[in-house]
């Protein structure tokens, strides 16, 4: 309703700042059919009047022309409202990184949170539109406990300091997923994009059993496990490079349980469990949009936009 009322006013302005000096042309034009003006009294008098005239008419057009632009612009600013969604403002978007790589998994877009404790958003639904190529991706679900090629994806739904990165490609691990204090494992032989949190427990500071009664054979495991670095496992290569003096239940320790899943099954209920970063793959390999010279927007799942990145 706001764009055809503002329509109507620019032309109201126009029409009333046009008819004015028109009028007046014309009030002039009839003052000077007074009988009582000598002939060359009226060619002068006409002649100044038109000259007076043109000029007001010249100014006034001026005048109609900002009035126009400034309502081209308010007009432009209530088109580009009634186009926001009621999530403006509260969830930013990044420009893209890796705009020019040629590998999808390299390339994506974060976001960010600005919301209220207490609030949160599911963005699962919303999509991803080029401007210029009219191309678009929309944002899937997301395993909150991750494991490996094993679907168990959730809406995602956003809190306030929540990241997401959206990687136009594909996930290493076969999934969309929530981070977590052991989600650092999953980086080992593989690579992301950005790299994962490596928040992981080191293995010296687990609660360690004793790996035997002899004291020196104990502490030789703990120094051990001391020097293994933060979300890495070892494999028997790595064992059978260990020297005899080295217990079997300290091996075994090594290699079954310094690991993700044994991380998860210590830590779930850690009050610092969860962790503030979503991977969402977008699974898609082809251009989507332009490297240069385009506008994505980030629609909400009624279509409107929440925010918008130019290049």
């Amino acid at each position: 309703m706001k764009e055809p009322i503002l329509i109507v006013l620019v032309l109201f302005v126009v029409v009333g700042l046009a008819y004015s000096p028109l009028k007046n042309a014309k009030s002039n034009r009839v003052n000077t059919n007074d009988p009582a003006k000598t002939s060359s009294s009226v060619g002068e008098t006409n002649g100044n009047l038109g000259n007076s005239s043109n000029k007001e008419i010249a100014e006034n057009i001026k005048e109609a022309k900002k009035e126009i632009e400034k309502l081209e612009k308010s007009l432009n600013e209530e088109i580009a409202k009634s186009k926001r969604s009621p999530y403006y403002g509260k969830i930013n978007m990044s420009n893209i990184s890796g705009l020019r790589q040629t590998n999808p998994d390299k390339e994506y877009i974060s976001l960010s949170t600005n919301i209220d404790k207490n609030e949160a958003i599911k963005i699962t639904g919303w999509f991803l539109k080029s401007e210029v190529t009219g191309y678009y991706m929309i944002i899937g679900k997301a395993a909150l406990l991750p494991f490996p090629f094993t679907k168990t994806e959730s809406d995602v739904i956003l809190n306030r300091d929540d990241k997401v990165y959206l990687i136009k490609g594909f996930s290493p691990i076969g999934i969309s997923f929530r981070t977590n204090k052991c989600t650092g494992y999953f980086e080992e032989n593989r690579t992301f994009t950005p790299s994962l949190p490596k928040q992981c427990p080191r293995a010296k500071n687990e609660n360690l059993p004793t790996f035997s009664n002899v004291y020196d054979r104990n502490d030789e495991c703990i120094k051990l496990i001391e020097r293994i670095p933060r979300c890495t496992t070892k494999g028997n290569e790595f064992i059978r490079d260990l020297p005899d003096t080295i217990s079997l239940a300290c091996k075994n320790y090594i290699t079954t349980q310094i690991n993700y899943n044994t991380c998860v099954a210590t830590h779930l209920g850690d009050t610092d469990f969860p962790g503030n970063q979503y991977r969402i793959y977008l699974n898609k390999f082809g251009p989507f949009w332009r490297t240069t010279h385009d506008t994505i927007n980030l629609h909400d799942e009624n279509g409107l936009i929440v925010d918008s990145i130019s290049y």
